[in-house]
């Protein structure tokens, strides 16, 4: 049986940066090591309780502005719940968060109900294929754990069992459509822009949340822990914008935030110091950029909260919100897949996927500890690079034209529509004659000016001879298929390249990975005209 490892930092006791790894079984006889950690969680403020023996302790947790409170009533299993006690104070002074030893305390309480005690491994058994996957996952390996660190009678068969169940597989997570992105863009956009500010205050959170995270990969919790004085005046005249970042101390229960400086636009600027003008006007100074009085400004009862700013609950509260009485109540769009939290996130990774960034420089913007962890991003980035084609040639198609979006994921394509309309021209007469229709190049230029193809120009126009018509359209369709295919060989070259880390080492790994995503935007680029005019024909497929 594999015994359970755990490392005890010595900063918790002292000054010593020292991480020392013990292997450790429960001993009711020897329990000095459990009191004297969880003394020094107490101290440090891990843990709230007033005895290792009290029933109930509270963990802290300042990241998620929340307090997880964890119940040991075992009380039929005295021995048990006192083993479950020391394994979660070992586990919490080795760097579990908060959060995972509330879930750890949950399942363990699980199991060892459900199983008399761990005196009748059937039931575990019986319960683990109840679960979900995933559940079953993170169930099976921290009972493993415990009985690691708590051998008992039927050990050796719960490991049996638990060892049945297989690594989780998480598939990649479901993004909303394209479209319905789009359109929230635009409700964003125009709510943001055109209505009076006391209308807009309430979802100011919402608007830099949009504003910031499709750009930067930043998570909800690390954006609800915005400073007020994020805003920098640089020594070379430029404007940045400090942004939190969650970092785990090694082998330790804290967990730290820094601040990295992005470079930031007049415009940003001028708008978060509009914003913070704003609170101090409506009687609202604090330290964080979201603050707590804020959101409870626009509550008909308020609920006493212990932190002082907006948490992660109130940003869902306040989304879900938004949706009801802006996206829906304003603007009528009751049908749109609705975007979560954690999406915009996943917006900024693909956009920095599809721009040629690298795989570190993806990973260490986005905070992964493991750079494989962006190989579940492909699929997105090749759905979302057809679904952009599709819209970009409807837009193209329709006219509609325009230039509100920012920049990021939503926008950085969006001056393609200008450089792709679709202009009816019937005198035919003052233009050149090409394959299946006209140029409207200026003749004393043309062909100087010419694109490796008539059929991706923005001036081509195509109007074929009646007996030539459908010939023209094979020859439309014939050429987005090659174009489809150009953009599949690229993503996977992409791919490819970010997975390998002999490629991505490789000194001119940026400039290829650059090379690449220009030829994949030329191609998204093309193959919109095309589709553009076979929708106009009325022959896309």
């Amino acid at each position: 049986m594999d015994i359970l490892e755990l490392k005890l930092p010595q900063e918790l006791f002292g000054n010593s940066m020292v991480s020392v790894i013990e292997h450790i079984h429960f001993d009711k006889m020897e329990n000095e090591l459990y009191l004297n950690t969880f003394s020094a969680l107490k101290e440090n403020g891990y843990i709230v309780a007033d005895s290792f023996n009290d029933p109930l302790w509270t963990m802290p947790c300042k990241i998620k502005a929340n307090d997880f409170h964890l119940v040991f009533d075992l009380d039929i299993y005295r021995d048990l719940n006192v083993a479950v006690k020391a394994f979660i104070t070992l586990r919490r002074s080795s760097g579990v968060s908060a959060h995972k030893c509330y879930d750890e305390v949950q399942l363990l309480k699980i199991a060892i109900r459900f199983s008399n005690g761990l005196k009748q491994s059937n039931k575990v058994k019986d319960k683990l294929v109840s679960m979900s996957e995933p559940r079953a996952y993170s169930f099976s390996n921290v009972l493993k754990n415990f009985i690691s660190f708590f051998p008992c009678e039927q050990g050796e068969e719960l490991q049996r069992i638990c060892d049945t169940v297989p690594f989780a597989t998480y598939g990649n997570r479901d993004l909303p459509h394209f479209h319905d992105v789009l359109v929230f863009n635009d409700i964003v956009n125009d709510f943001f822009q055109t209505k009076p500010f006391e209308e807009t205050l309430k979802y100011m959170p919402i608007m830099f949340w949009w504003l910031i995270t499709n750009i930067l990969p930043q998570r909800p919790t690390e954006l609800l822990l915005m400073n007020i004085d994020c805003l920098e005046l640089r020594t070379d005249g430029s404007m940045g914008l400090k942004v939190p970042r969650i970092k785990n101390e090694s082998d330790s229960p804290d967990r730290v935030v820094q601040y990295d400086s992005i470079q930031i636009d007049s415009k940003t600027y001028q708008l978060i110091s509009f914003y913070k003008v704003k609170l101090i006007q409506f009687g609202i100074e604090d330290d964080y950029l979201f603050p707590r009085d804020l959101y409870q400004l626009f509550r008909k009862r308020p609920k006493r909260q212990a932190f002082n700013r907006m948490t992660l609950y109130n940003f869902d509260v306040l989304l879900q919100e938004f949706y009801n009485e802006v996206v829906e109540g304003i603007y009528s769009e009751t049908n749109i897949e609705k975007i979560k939290p954690g999406d915009t996130r996943h917006f900024a990774i693909i956009n920095m996927f599809l721009q040629g960034f690298n795989m570190l420089s993806i990973a260490r913007m986005a905070g992964h500890d493991v750079i494989a962890t962006q190989d579940n991003y492909y699929s997105h980035a090749e759905h979302f690079s057809q679904s952009y084609v599709f819209i970009l040639a409807q837009k193209m198609l329709e006219r509609k034209i325009s230039d509100t979006m920012p920049e990021g994921f939503i926008g950085w394509r969006r001056d393609t529509y200008d450089r792709g309309k679709i202009y009816n021209h019937h005198d035919t007469l003052k233009m050149v004659k090409v394959d299946f229709g006209y140029c409207m190049e200026r003749k004393e230029i043309f062909p100087s000016s010419c694109v490796e193809d008539c059929r991706v120009c923005s001036k081509y126009v195509f109007k074929p001879a009646i007996d030539k018509y459908e010939e023209g359209v094979e020859w439309l369709q014939n050429y987005a298929s090659v174009l489809n295919q150009r953009m599949n060989e690229v993503h996977l070259i992409m791919k490819e390249h970010c997975r390998s880390s002999l490629l991505s080492n490789h000194p001119a790994s940026d400039e290829i990975s650059k090379t690449n995503s220009m030829k994949l935007v030329k191609c998204m680029d093309q193959k919109a005209i095309i589709d553009s005019i076979l929708m106009e024909e009325d022959r896309y497929d």
